[in-house]
């Protein structure tokens, strides 16, 4: 997977190092952490907030010291959140182009863990819109079903 570590903090780089070279993925680490893949992707790429549980199941799972690790991700500091998104003002479209900034490369690492080097065809996407009520408000459930091709060699 070829999404540049450069910019990552030291934490990150170090889980992704061991997640590459113990060949595991997002959901096996996932379940060891009760968390989401995607969360969990998104935590290796800087963009969420472990607990200490969390580093040290890290830490055991990918024998790194709890110690280091922790003191990485107190010194990276809160995760960098900030998405560039030019034009995007509408209060209903502007949460997707954030999502897909904040999110973008732990989505992506997901599915091409999932369904190897390829694309998401955005021709093909089929969305559907829910109504979840929480409560006194409600949740706006957004499902995408999109085809996915694999980059062939010739």
């Amino acid at each position: 997977m070829n999404i540049g570590t450069e910019s990552l903090p030291p934490a990150c780089v170090k889980l992704l190092h061991e997640k590459a070279r113990r060949k595991l993925t997002f959901s096996q680490i996932a379940s060891q952490l009760s968390h989401d893949e995607v969360w969990t992707a998104a935590l290796f790429y800087g963009r969420a907030t472990p607990t200490l549980k969390d580093i040290r199941l890290l830490a055991d799972l990918l024998n790194l010291s709890a110690e280091t690790l922790e003191e990485d991700f107190r010194m990276a500091g809160p995760p960098l959140r900030a998405v560039s998104v030019s034009g995007a003002t509408d209060p209903v479209v502007y949460p997707f182009h954030e999502a897909i900034g904040l999110y973008g490369p732990a989505l992506r690492s997901v599915i091409v863990e999932k369904f190897g080097d390829g694309a998401v065809c955005a021709p093909s996407i089929r969305v559907r819109v829910e109504k979840v009520p929480r409560g006194k408000t409600n949740d706006v459930r957004l499902t995408l079903d999109a085809a996915y091709s694999s980059y062939q060699s010739w």
